[in-house]
């Protein structure tokens, strides 16, 4: 298969887990679940779905739990609904990228302002007396 179309299948898959996660699923451990990519292997034997945990909950390992339980749920209905010749297997990892984005963007923040303090000071200082 070429990489046009298993890009199609992987951003297929995406779109199904988000939609089960969000609609069929009923663990509350997954609730506030998003799926953030899908990466299958070249024969499709498994598909690494990522994700991150938006809002809700600060417990990762039951959140891991609850995907690793609704795991099976998900892949048959990759089957049913997909029909593909090979069904991958599903390995949910965390997705750290969306936490480095917001660290990053928290430490540009921190830059800003400490930059207009800097500013600030210096006018302050810089005022010549009239």
């Amino acid at each position: 298969m070429n990489e046009k179309q298993k890009a199609r299948i992987e951003e297929e898959i995406q779109v199904l887990v988000a939609e089960l996660i969000l609609r069929r699923v009923k663990d509350p451990r997954v609730a506030h679940v998003s799926i953030t990519r899908v990466e299958a292997a070249k024969d499709y034997s498994t598909a690494k779905v990522y994700y991150n945990v938006v809002g809700g909950t600060n417990d990762p390992a039951g959140v891991k739990k609850g995907l690793a339980s609704c795991a099976g749920f998900i892949r048959g209905q990759i089957a049913r609904r997909l029909r593909l010749h090979v069904t991958p297997a599903l390995v949910f990892l965390y997705d750290e990228s969306l936490d480095r984005a917001m660290k990053i963007e928290e430490l540009i923040q921190q830059i800003h302002r400490e930059g207009e303090e800097r500013t600030e000071k210096t006018d302050e200082e810089g005022t010549p007396d009239e």
